[in-house]
Formats: C-alpha cells, structure tokens, sequence
C-alpha cells in the first residue's frame, strides 16, 4: 500500500521534471521591457573559450589577434601587433566582439598582471618606444597605431615580452 502511495504522489512529479527539462530554451523566456532579450551564453563559457572567441571575432573584423596564450592554470589573450591595423579598425573590432570580453578579474592574481602591466610600460620606453602609455587603473593598456608604429617597437617588445614572463614566474603565488 504503501509503495502504491509513493509511486502515485511520484509520478506526477516525475513527468512534469521530465518534460520541463525536455523543453528547447530558445530565449523566449528571457524577461525584457520590450521582449526582445535573449539568453547570453557567454557567462558560462570558461576564461578561455571566451578569450578563443574574442580572438575569432577580432580576426573576423580584420584583426589579426592570435589564439589565447595558456601557460599552467593562466590564461592571457592572444596578442597581435598594433601598427598592423588602423585604430578605427582595432575600434569596431573591439566594439563588435566586446560580448566575449571576460569579466574582470579581482584579487591578489590581478594585482600581479597591473604591476606587471606597470613594469611592461616602463619596460617599453626604456627599450626607446618614448610614447608607450602606462596602463590603465582597470588593467588594459591601450596602445594607439602611432606607437605600434614606431620602429623600435617589435624589438622592444620581444625584450619586454621576455622581461615580463620571467617576472611573472618568479612572483606568482604557489598554488596552495
């Protein structure tokens, strides 16, 4: 009697989970004032499918970005020279494909990459790229087509690329 209780009061239950979760979710649950939003799938990708996005987006609006860079549990965004080119380019490219930008990151690991950042910087004009701009107070550096112009450039930032790595080996944190 018993089992004939539970399996009645379950089954109901059991059906209607089923079928909930055999619904397609096309987005047209998503609430909106005017019910145009869609669902985003960007907040459950991982740091690095969202990075391998940006950089197929970015190269699909003539920016020549490479894949992420990944190095242990790191994970950086691929790079690409700034003279190669136009500013307003890298500007709709970076507009267009700024839904698969990551959130920012926090904490110590952060402050790492902007003093870092800071180091690449002064790096830069040491190695004579004069014009090289400090990075900003939320971490990117955003660097202008005149300076990724300048012939000194390529070689200053093989060297500061070089400097940088070490730095970041010989301080980042031991995972506990």
């Amino acid at each position: 009697m018993r089992t004939r209780l539970l399996a009645v009061c379950l089954l109901p239950l059991l059906l209607g989970t089923a079928a909930a979760c055999g619904e397609s979710n096309d987005g047209r649950g998503v609430a909106s004032v005017d019910g145009s939003a869609a669902a985003s799938v960007t907040p459950s990708l991982s740091r690095l499918d969202l990075l391998t996005r940006l950089s197929q987006c970015m190269r699909e609006h003539g920016v020549p970005m490479a894949d992420p860079e990944v190095e242990g549990d790191t994970v950086r965004q691929g790079r690409y020279e700034k003279g190669a080119v136009s500013e307003d380019t890298e500007i709709k490219a970076e507009e267009a494909c700024k839904q698969y930008r990551p959130p920012q990151e926090r904490g110590p690991g952060m402050d790492l990459k902007k003093e870092l950042a800071r180091r690449f910087a002064r790096c830069m004009r040491e190695h004579g790229v004069e014009k090289f701009p400090d990075p900003d107070p939320d971490g990117p550096t955003r660097v202008s087509s005149e300076v990724g112009a300048d012939p000194r450039y390529p070689q200053a930032r093989q060297a500061c690329d070089a400097q940088t790595d070490a730095a970041f080996r010989s301080m980042r944190p031991s995972p506990s």
